[in-house]
């Protein structure tokens, strides 16, 4: 079957005002399928409207809207499926008028464009005499980003790390840092402003935009462990975490980490089978603090303490390889649960990249 076509719908929340109802929406995503290069018969039986929602963690919460969608989709006769990212399995949805398919999707990403498509090249071993840890900083503004950099200052002579503050972010990070002055911040900007393996980062007007991917390997293998500065730092309690390919990068270049993201990380990672060294580490419990200060400083004593002292190198080695091994397991089970979606629907299995994209719409990668 060649009559698909694959929307990602996500935008749907952000530009719906845009459109009078749901209906102008669907006709919009027709239309896009009809312009589309390949010969797409949108009026025809076997047309299948392939959609997902992988890129963002907040999509649902607002349900009406696509349930809407949907159900135009459905009075326009077009048969629909929605690709969702995993995430979504720990949230309640019911109600929308087509057939729901789970992928982890920023795993699936990771080992697509690393392992699948050789985007970049893997650090195959874990180098334990390293001096350096890792801590990458995609957008700055962000507590456990540019506020935890500045915490560990008096440590980055031991670090490989990346800071992007721009006109458009430089507000959002002064607020971050109030304790200093304005010249202060400039000069710590001007300071540690750095991108160690020159990273192609679209600057927007008040953002900007990495998709984690290409990156220089090279890092992964200087490094004797990275702190991981998630998407986001949710501390409050009930939260579902929200991990994305900064944690997958890490753990498919066999490296041990301390993570700076949601409440309880460590807990859903555990779950889908990795190991996550907080027992390694003097404060254990860090991933569930509920206070961002404490939650920082203790970020910062764990990685103060395995910079001076890493014991037990040799059960970290294994649980790094068993992480390695395991991802791979699960982008396997991905592959797999796509090949079926695939087959389920007279799609040829070879074309699970066309219904679960991992091309990088904003980055062009």
């Amino acid at each position: 079957m060649n009559n698909f076509y694959t929307a990602n719908i996500e935008m749907y929340k952000y530009e719906h005002r845009s459109y009078e109802n749901s209906d102008q929406y669907a006709d919009h995503v027709i239309q896009q399928a009809k312009n589309n290069k390949r010969s797409v018969q949108t009026d025809a039986d076997n047309f299948l409207l392939v959609t997902t929602l992988l890129w963002e963690r907040h999509l649902l919460d607002d349900f009406q809207l696509y349930k809407n969608l949907f159900e135009s989709f459905k009075r326009k006769k077009i048969k629909t499926i929605l690709i969702l990212d995993s995430h979504y399995l720990d949230k309640e949805i019911s109600g929308l008028s087509t057939e729901m398919y789970y992928v982890n999707y920023f795993l699936w990403r990771t080992y697509d464009k690393v392992v699948r498509q050789n985007k970049s090249k893997i650090n195959l071993t874990w180098h334990d005499n390293s001096k350096k840890f890792l801590i990458l900083n995609g957008k700055p503004g962000r507590t456990n980003r540019i506020r935890l950099l500045w915490k560990l200052k008096q440590y980055l002579s031991h670090a490989i790390w990346s800071l992007h503050v721009h006109s458009g972010t430089k507000h959002e990070c002064r607020s971050l840092l109030p304790e200093l002055s304005d010249q202060e911040f400039d000069t710590f900007v001007k300071e540690y402003n750095n991108n160690p393996d020159q990273a192609k980062i679209l600057f927007q007007e008040n953002s900007l935009h990495y998709g984690g991917i290409p990156y220089d390997g090279k890092m992964f293998g200087d490094s004797l462990f990275r702190v991981i500065t998630e998407t986001d730092f949710i501390v409050r309690e009930g939260v579902s975490p929200w991990l994305t390919e900064k944690t997958f990068i890490t753990i498919l270049n066999n490296l041990p980490f301390i993570m700076a993201g949601d409440n309880n990380s460590l807990y859903k990672l555990r779950n889908m089978g990795f190991r996550t060294f907080e027992n390694y580490l003097p404060i254990p419990h860090y991933d569930e603090l509920r206070d961002e200060e404490k939650k920082l400083d203790a970020i910062v004593a764990n990685t103060a303490y395995w910079i001076g002292s890493m014991q037990d190198k040799e059960a970290i080695a294994e649980d790094v390889r068993h992480n390695h091994e395991r991802l791979i397991a699960i982008a396997n089970e991905n592959l797999k649960n796509l090949e079926n979606i695939c087959k389920k629907h007279n799609i040829s299995p070879s074309r699970v990249e066309e219904i679960c994209t991992t091309f990088d719409i904003m980055g062009n990668e």
